[in-house]
């Protein structure tokens, strides 16, 4: 795949993801994740797939609904064939609080599909993202 199509692919996917959590769509969230998926919340806190999977649409996973996203400084950095790291920062909307992350997210192209298999988010101070 060529980089510009990967790159495309991947931000899409990710935007899926954001707009999956944002709908409490559980299915849509579990054909991204791949089913050896890890996250490291903004907490620190390490989850695997069931237990993110589990959260959607509660209050397990973050403070509150996520109500809007924004998607900024999105690169990547191919590191074989199939396995792509993507680093981006993102702006959140939770009720009257705005949350900026900086997140990297390692994808692995499974049977022609791109699934999530690590992801992690850092917050970021106000001004920075």
């Amino acid at each position: 795949m060529h980089a510009a199509a990967t790159e495309i692919a991947l931000r899409t996917a990710e935007t899926a993801l954001l707009k999956a959590q944002q709908r409490g769509d559980r299915d849509a969230v579990a054909a991204l994740l791949a089913a050896d998926f890890e996250e490291i919340g903004s907490s620190g806190r390490h989850y695997d797939r069931a237990s993110v999977l589990d959260a959607i649409g509660s209050a397990k996973i973050g403070s509150a609904q996520l109500e809007d996203f924004e998607i900024i400084d999105f690169r990547l950095r191919q590191l074989a064939k199939d396995l792509v790291l993507v680093h981006f920062r993102t702006r959140l909307r939770r009720g009257d609080s705005v949350l900026r992350s900086a997140r990297s997210s390692l994808w692995r192209r499974e049977d022609g599909l791109w699934r999530m298999a690590f992801h992690q988010g850092t917050p970021c101070a106000q001004g920075i993202a």
